[in-house]
């Protein structure tokens, strides 16, 4: 139990208000069950603030944006150990190349984010802390004066293959594998590249939040206000509909099971709205939703879905929907676009082809039964935030032992 009397500090890409769910909120959520974790989101840039004044998630922040007012947020009710702070503004420099230009404002950048820090640890007398950086390595590569008891990198995804953070990110993130004490990965595809340049790697898997999706008979399972009357086979994605997206075997759906409904639940991009798929009667796309919204919308579904290309980004994703539909007991169907996924091709179908999709989605949903529904949701209860936590633990320990 050693390690979790160190407090965490996690300073993390996702925001605890985005729309959609993260790994690294996600795994903070979890830690914060046994000790006090700060979770310093990802500042807002000037430019984020100017174009986005109207939004509710600038205007809740400007006291903190601008002033260094109301930064501290406890995130969930009735959990003080879990606590976002919010950074001031920074300087909107990813447009600029390379260089002592960028370099100077990176600096600037940098010292604000670690005056929020500083403010962190003084204000709740922080004194024994473990170090996260959650996939944003432009911040805080050097920590080490700050004399955390461990300093973690978190990769999260294939940062070459981002257009954003990509253009600077790559180079910074490899320097920061190797001067961070360890390196965990959510795939073992980014493992594999991690251990090129980290000493200590780990492979911690992306997980579920399965009470949360798990359906129990003692719930009342309350329709979505879309699906109410909605009596066809529902087939549906949860998650950003984006890039990832393989569009063709989407439109192959629709086309082929026009008496079904194609469930669409989470963020739409450009992607989306140059596909055409707004013109079929039988595609319903919602918008973002709260993460504690979902589970009502995939205890809709027939069929759940993970229609990802097959490319350097996808290889090395191990999406937290893939459990999230496990734990509700819902037949999968996804493309073979992983080394990780493999893992469940015991309760889930992959599909090489756009057509071997489009059949095996009328397979898993005919072949459906009690049985497969029990196995679906074993598989996902092994694949809980909880036992990535005790992972995660067990990794501390070992690697505190080791630096003593």
């Amino acid at each position: 139990m050693y390690p979790r009397q160190s407090d965490i500090i996690i300073f993390a890409l996702p925001r605890w208000d985005s729309d959609f769910s993260s790994t690294a909120l996600s795994l903070a959520k979890e830690l914060s069950k046994t000790t006090r974790v700060f979770y310093i989101e990802n500042p807002f840039t000037l430019k984020d603030v100017l174009t986005g004044f109207r939004t509710a998630s600038i205007r809740r922040r400007i006291p903190a944006l601008f002033f260094g007012i109301n930064k501290y947020l406890r995130m969930d009710e009735g959990n003080s150990n879990l606590i976002n702070v919010t950074p001031h503004m920074t300087l909107p420099i990813n447009f600029l190349p390379n260089g002592w230009f960028y370099n100077s404002l990176n600096r600037i950048n940098n010292a604000l984010v670690a005056r929020c820090l500083s403010g962190t640890i003084k204000k709740y007398n922080i004194t024994r802390f473990i170090f996260i950086n959650s996939y944003n390595p432009f911040y805080f590569l050097k920590i080490s004066k700050y004399q955390p008891l461990l300093t973690i990198y978190h990769c999260v995804d294939n940062i070459s293959e981002s257009k954003y953070i990509g253009r600077h990110g790559t180079s910074i993130e490899i320097e920061m594998m190797r001067k961070f004490q360890l390196t965990l990965t959510t795939s073992g595809k980014l493992w594999e590249y991690a251990s090129n340049f980290s000493k200590r790697a780990y492979c911690l898997p992306n997980a579920a939040d399965f009470k949360l999706f798990h359906r129990s008979l003692n719930i009342a399972n309350a329709r979505p206000k879309e699906l109410v009357g909605v009596n066809k086979k529902i087939i549906g994605y949860i998650g950003s509909v984006d890039h990832r997206i393989d569009y063709s075997i989407l439109i192959s759906i629709v086309k082929n099971y026009q008496d079904w409904i194609l469930l669409l639940v989470g963020p739409l991009s450009d992607e989306f709205r140059m596909s055409g798929l707004q013109s079929y009667k039988n595609v319903m796309a919602t918008g973002s939703k709260r993460l504690s919204e979902l589970p009502a919308y995939v205890w809709c579904m027939d069929c759940g879905i993970i229609p990802f290309v097959c490319n350097k980004l996808t290889e090395s994703i191990y999406p937290l929907k893939l459990n999230e539909y496990l734990a509700a007991g819902v037949p999968v169907v996804s493309t073979n676009f992983s080394q990780d996924i493999l893992a469940f091709k015991d309760v889930i179908s992959l599909a090489k082809t756009k057509m071997e999709f489009v059949t095996s989605l009328l397979d898993e949903i005919e072949s459906d039964n009690d049985y497969k529904q029990r196995m679906r949701v074993r598989k996902a209860s092994e694949n809980t935030w909880e036992a990535r936590a005790n992972s995660f633990w067990e990794i501390i320990k070992k690697n505190l032992l080791e630096n003593e």
